[in-house]
């Protein structure tokens, strides 16, 4: 029964997530959260996550609209076979998901702070250049690609639209990626609102910035061993045997059988 519920469960969810908008890169994640993207029409998974989340009272989040959605199909289609079935198929999908929108979130704040310390970099150009915070912030959105450039150009939009500098810029670090994005938001507001100096803060944030991102590969790379262990052991181990143990083992046999 475990069984035919995972294969099940699976089945369910891939068809749910053929549904899903193909986000493609950080980039365009950013971009489906702006709120000034245009709007689409939501898919059915969606609808049905946002109807049963705003019937919980939770606030609206796309990612999670989709993750509901998703487990509310499942266990519609489990249940019209068995109660149980379909209990079990939703645990199996929902761990799955969270599972994956846990990874999603690490690659995010992954490619946002492989970023960073040029984005920094480029700010300290800008203020030694002169530029206002808004300014550089303009500046830096036009010529810096990737996660950080999106974030900042959603910022840059939202200051058009009359949101203040600060405001718009704090609200960067509410995104799945903001833990990163806070050494730089961080200067830029404190320059803006209590008129502390840019270059230095902008210059300790480099730092900082680049000593994150040297720990988090030297992290990376400390977990080659470990993932490489499996393979090395499926590949090596049964050519190790054959080679060394069953000849010794046959030629012990032979010599006994004499």
């Amino acid at each position: 029964m475990i069984v035919l519920a995972a294969a099940w469960a699976c089945a369910v969810l891939w068809g749910a997530l053929l549904v899903r908008p193909c986000a493609g890169s950080v980039r365009a994640r950013l971009e489906e959260r702006s709120p000034q993207a245009p709007r689409r029409r939501a898919r059915p998974v969606v609808s049905v996550g946002r109807t049963l989340r705003s019937a919980a009272g939770r606030p609206p989040d796309a990612d999670a609209d989709r993750r509901v959605g998703s487990v509310a199909l499942v266990l519609l289609a489990g249940a019209a076979l068995d109660v149980t079935l379909g209990l079990a198929a939703a645990a199996v999908s929902w761990f799955a998901l969270r599972r994956r929108a846990t990874r999603r979130r690490h690659q995010e704040a992954v490619e946002v702070l492989a970023q960073l310390p040029e984005a920094v970099d480029l700010f300290a150009l800008a203020a030694s250049a002169g530029l206002s915070v808004r300014l550089a912030v303009e500046a830096v959105a036009a010529r810096l690609d990737g996660p950080v450039g999106s974030a900042l150009d959603r910022a840059v939009r939202q200051m058009r639209l009359g949101t203040e500098v600060a405001e718009a810029l704090e609200a960067l670090t509410r995104t799945p990626a903001g833990e990163s994005l806070r050494l730089l938001v961080r200067p830029l507001t404190d320059s803006l609102r209590y008129g502390s100096a840019l270059g230095p803060a902008l210059a300790a944030a480099a730092a900082v910035a680049r000593a994150e991102r040297r720990r988090q590969a030297e992290a990376a790379a400390r977990r080659v061993p470990l993932r490489l262990l499996f393979p090395l052991t499926l590949c090596v181990l049964p050519a190790f045997v054959l080679l060394t143990i069953v000849p010794t083992v046959v030629q012990s046999l032979e010599l006994l059988r004499f």
